[in-house]
């Protein structure tokens, strides 16, 4: 467990900074794709390859954040 010092009394964490970490680019990413599929529903042409690609590219991403999350939990 991640420990801090605050005010002279330690405070401890669920989870460590690594995890923590892991999480919120995760959820950055999932927040992300939201977006961007909402706004490739008000858009055509290049502007939709665009979000389309975005889309792709960042299920990827998320999923590779949610492998080494994975393997950093033991699962």
């Amino acid at each position: 467990m991640q420990q801090s010092a605050t005010r002279g009394a330690e405070v401890q964490f669920p989870v460590d900074n690594g995890t923590y970490n892991l999480l919120v680019t995760l959820t950055e990413k999932l927040q992300a794709l939201e977006t961007y599929r909402t706004y490739s529903k008000d858009v055509s042409g290049r502007e939709l390859e665009l979000y389309e690609q975005l889309i792709e590219e960042d299920t990827r991403h998320a999923e590779q954040v949610m492998e080494v999350l994975r393997e950093r939990l033991g699962r």
